[in-house]
């Protein structure tokens, strides 16, 4: 039997996920390239929050979400720590009418999936979920206990295992450096170390680095960079006993890292327009830790101080930067693009974690069976042609 010679240029969780849902084909030959490790990158800076209902994904895609929280928990029940969960619950509250509707819908989309989920208006009931949170401008809050947040490298890591032993094949410290065309299409790919790859189809999974990716084939990738600046902080007062929820407001989000909080600006809220939450960056440049701005972080103690006070006093104990691929329309870039078999698995932002199931699931059939789905559709590239 033929094989098809499918190259992946990433090993985050967008690489790693395609790549395990690829190896699924008999007839499909992978190779995944990673310049580090797998997992690492925009991928090990990840919240890895898949809640049931919030506003990081519309409803209209709530099955994707759902799609992927039901995979990582099929993993923590294989093999415990796999997904690295941390059945948190989470508390997504309502500042707006608006709001109030949408995670009703959410929640009534969970109920019906199986799950716990409630709307609930009882302040003293908030304030006993979530103690030291304002509620004089609450209309209500959306409660859930199933659900949490994930971990991207762990899951990553998960994925790649049960693509080797598929028969998939991984390049851990294999930087690629050239793609190699011919007429209109890319035909294989050159590694730091000179060596020459032959594909079928190449697939660029880099998040933030696909800009100069996609250089490399002389393909113009129309994503921005976004600064996702996370602090950690260590709250003023221990509850022993208490579990912090993945806490959700329109601007920013929290949730548990150990003994601190982590809080973060919400990628959605992000001004494309506005350089100092977007640009065209080097992703090779990010530091480890450190390298955010004093605008985050005040911006973020404001929003503590007006929405959950008990936060407010918290002590700085440590933060870091990193960028989010964002389209203009804040939806990933998935499929076939102008240079023909050059593929693209990008564009996620924020949503990295939610997403890369099934986008890959629905990926790996477009590839194989060149058949395509709804999802893959609206996701397309040549809808940013249209803008």
């Amino acid at each position: 039997m033929e094989k098809k010679r499918i190259g992946i240029i990433g090993g985050g969780i967008s690489g790693a996920a395609l790549g395990y849902y690829l190896s699924l084909y008999e007839e499909a030959d992978i190779t995944i390239f990673e310049k580090n490790r797998i997992g690492c990158g925009t991928t090990a800076k990840s919240a890895g929050t898949v809640c049931l209902f919030d506003d990081s994904l519309s409803n209209r895609y709530w099955d994707v979400r759902l799609y992927g929280f039901e995979t990582y928990c099929r993993f923590e029940r294989e093999e415990k720590g796999s997904a690295g969960f941390d059945q948190t619950g989470t508390l997504v509250v309502a500042l707006s009418e608006q709001e109030e509707l949408r995670i009703k819908a959410g929640i009534a989309l969970a109920k019906a999936a199986g799950y716990s989920g409630e709307y609930i208006t009882d302040k003293s009931r908030i304030e006993e979920i979530l103690p030291g949170i304002n509620t004089e401008n609450v209309l209500g809050a959306g409660y859930t206990r199933d659900d949490g947040y994930f971990d991207g490298t762990m899951i990553s890591n998960t994925f790649v295992k049960k693509m080797q032993t598929n028969g998939g094949i991984v390049k851990t410290d294999m930087e690629v450096t050239e793609i190699i065309r011919k007429g209109d299409a890319a035909v294989g790919l050159k590694t730091a170390d000179g060596t020459r790859y032959d594909f079928d189809t190449i697939v660029d999974c880099t998040g933030p680095w696909s800009r100069f990716t996609g250089e490399l084939v002389g393909l113009d990738v129309p994503i921005w960079h976004t600064k996702a600046e996370a602090f950690f902080l260590c709250p003023p007062v221990k509850r022993p006993g208490y579990v912090f929820p993945v806490l959700k407001y329109p601007a920013f989000y929290a949730l548990r890292a150990g003994e601190n909080v982590f809080i973060c600006k919400s990628h959605l809220s992000m001004n494309l327009d506005d350089p100092m939450h977007a640009g065209q960056w080097d992703p090779d440049k990010l530091p480890q830790t450190g390298g955010t701005d004093d605008y985050f972080i005040e911006f973020l103690f404001d929003q503590m101080d007006t929405y959950v006070p008990g936060l407010a006093d918290s002590g700085l104990v440590s933060s870091w930067l990193s960028y989010r691929a964002e389209p203009r329309d804040f939806l990933p870039i998935i499929g076939e693009t102008p240079v023909k078999n050059y593929l693209l698995a990008t564009g996620y932002g924020g949503n990295g974690v939610i997403e890369a199931p099934a986008v890959s699931r629905d990926l790996a059939k477009l590839i194989m069976r060149g058949e395509s789905t709804p999802l893959l559709e609206e996701w397309a590239f040549k809808r940013l042609l249209k803008q």
